[in-house]
């Protein structure tokens, strides 16, 4: 078939503007294998012969961009086409930048000689090997006595002392009361052991949590008395002169990798850890060696956690003939022994702990502030017999997790850290005697899922309005669905401050028999049923829980309590709870399972 002059000609402007032999083909109602003769023929490639790169580049980009109802194809190449252009126009700049600045130190010009001769250093100083990561080549060593006897208080010297005595060190075991600086002080003494003789240093908690605090103190340590910032996530790496010399390891108990690992052990609240016969296996192989220490402390939990059979030294006596007497008293202890399984054993109490120079409680407030038992379990180094406990520690463990390494849709570090999800408060007023206390429950959104503990807090000594404001905080940080408040007495006066607030979902909670029965029990069926989990790491939560016993009433009713008066404190943070717990009411009632469908979600909202 001929073609016209007219269609040749414009196949040809459309030839040099970029276009494709089938786009023209399209274009003009010519067949693709007509163009391609024309091409040929008419030698329309010398056309385009002398035009470079850019020039090609920057012809496609205007024939696409002028396109109407491009294909996906072609949206791509112009994507691509432009991106190549952009990259081009830089590397000619460079290249014209370049050839003008080498022409100018051919000419002799000053400016361009001096500054060729700048880059040249920066390039040599460039070259020069970086300052090795978390370097510790220049710590001055006499630091760590200077601060040891600057800072430390007696007990902590007592475990400095230990730590150096070939007769003692190798096991180490220490019951604590809270907050007395045991995790502060082992921090430091394993940083001046890794720095000083370049041992590695393993740290174990019940929690990623747990163990990011040991990083903490160290590299607070590091920064303020050396001025260096030890970097590292799971693990640093110290290095001295170039090479590596020492690294600390900060792992959590569920860590499957932990057995791999070698050095100086530290355990960090060995009572309040899940599987604790498994850690044992753990802990034997990464301090196997005899140049490595044991470190064990904690505070004390319940009597039937396996830990207290290494305390007490029952395990080791299992399966041995001849027995070993362990004395376990405040008398034989406060100074610190080695018993005859050769483990050094220490006792300290909060009491101990002031009369070792600790300044930092007012031992009349704390008796105040907290009943008997509590005093005596927190402060006072007493195990809780929990055998008659409606949550016994056997049960608690099941419901404990690693919830930084587990949750991975809870971030911690957010200020909503479960996003949009619902979530239930809890919330137990502030008495006389005892604290005030919030907790935050995610609630399940489908009957697979579990209640899990976001946050909890506890107030001391505070005013209705405070508590409201408090309250207003959880709610601006996350979607609250249920807020279940005791109303019972002062806890109306909260109540009525968060309805003033315009707090929605708040639902008063009157206490009863039947109401703190159901409470109970409520909570006991999911936590019994697997269905509750919360972060190893609060003890206080666990403490709490283990505290509520079957009671019998005045007129012999049965119902549930701490198993003490109003006057000595009424375990808050498991109160709060179960406050929280309260919103299942407001589920589907279908007993239809989730695996069945796919559509039993919450009521609520």
């Amino acid at each position: 078939m001929a073609h016209s002059q007219d269609t040749i000609d414009h196949a040809r402007l459309l030839y040099i503007r970029a276009h494709k032999p089938a786009e023209i083909s399209a274009r003009l109602n010519v067949s693709e294998r007509t163009v391609f003769t024309w091409i040929e023929k008419f030698n329309w490639k010398e056309l385009l012969a002398f035009d470079t790169a850019e020039i090609e580049i920057t012809r496609r980009i205007s024939t696409l961009t002028n396109r109407e109802n491009k294909t996906k194809e072609e949206v791509l190449e112009l994507n691509a086409l432009c991106k190549t252009f952009g990259t081009l126009k830089q590397d000619l700049a460079k290249a014209e930048k370049i050839m003008a600045e080498a022409k100018a130190i051919k000419d002799g010009q000053a400016d361009a000689v001096e500054g060729a001769i700048n880059r040249s250093n920066r390039r040599s100083n460039n070259k020069k090997k970086a300052k090795p990561k978390n370097d510790i080549s220049n710590i001055d060593l006499t630091k760590f006595d200077t601060w040891a006897n600057e800072n430390l208080f007696e007990y902590q010297m007592l475990w400095r002392q230990v730590a150096h005595d070939p007769d003692l060190c190798r096991n180490r075991f220490i019951l604590k009361s809270r907050q007395i600086g045991a995790t502060y002080y082992f921090a430091f003494e394993a940083f001046e052991d890794a720095v000083k003789n370049g041992e590695n240093q393993v740290f174990l908690s019940a929690s990623k949590d747990q163990a990011r605090i040991f990083k903490g103190y160290i590299q607070a340590f590091a920064r303020n008395q050396f001025d260096i910032e030890l970097k590292g996530a799971d693990s640093i790496e110290l290095t001295k002169d170039g090479k590596s010399w020492a690294t600390l390891y900060f792992l959590s108990t569920n860590s499957s990798t932990a057995q791999g690992y070698h050095g100086h052990l530290y355990v960090d609240e060995v009572f309040w850890i899940h599987g604790y016969a498994k850690l044992q296996k753990l802990a034997s192989g990464m301090a196997a060696h005899k140049k490595w220490r044991r470190t064990y402390f904690s505070t004390p939990s319940s009597l039937q956690h396996p830990a207290y059979e290494h305390w007490s030294g029952e395990k080791f006596n299992k399966g041995r003939s001849k027995k070993v007497e362990i004395d376990l008293s405040e008398k034989s202890l406060k100074a610190g022994a080695l018993g005859a399984d050769k483990i050094w054993r220490h006792l300290v109490t909060v009491e101990d702990a002031e009369r070792m120079g600790c300044d930092l409680f007012d031992i009349i407030e704390l008796k105040a502030e907290y009943s008997k038992a509590d005093y005596e379990n927190l402060f006072g180094c007493k195990f809780v017999d929990d055998n008659e406990s409606v949550f016994p520690f056997t049960t608690l463990q099941k419901c404990m997790v690693d919830a930084y390494s587990k949750w991975l849709d809870v971030d911690f570090d957010s200020h909503s850290p479960c996003d949009m999800r619902p979530v239930a408060i809890g919330y137990d007023p502030s008495r006389i005697r005892d604290n005030a206390a919030l907790v935050v429950l995610e609630i399940p959104r489908t009957l697979a899922q579990k209640w899990r503990v976001i946050e909890t807090h506890q107030f001391k000594g505070i005013t209705s309005e405070y508590q409201a404001a408090r309250i207003r905080e959880i709610y601006d940080r996350y979607n609250v669905k249920w807020c279940g408040i005791d109303t019972t007495g002062i806890g109306h006066d909260t109540f009525q401050c968060c309805i003033d607030l315009g707090l929605q979902n708040v639902v008063p909670i009157l206490y009863s028999v039947s109401e703190k029965t159901d409470l109970v029990t409520r909570a006991k069926r999911i936590i019994d049923g697997g269905r509750f989990e919360y972060d190893m790491g609060k003890k206080e939560l666990s403490q709490s829980l283990m505290m509520i016993h079957q009671i019998t009433t005045p007129n012999g009713s049965i119902t549930y309590g701490a198993a003490r008066s109003g006057e000595t404190g009424h375990a808050d943070l498991a109160w709060a709870a179960f406050h929280a717990m309260q919103a299942e009411k407001q589920f589907d009632k279908s007993k239809k399972s989730d695996t069945a469908t796919s559509k039993t979600r919450l009521t609520i909202g």
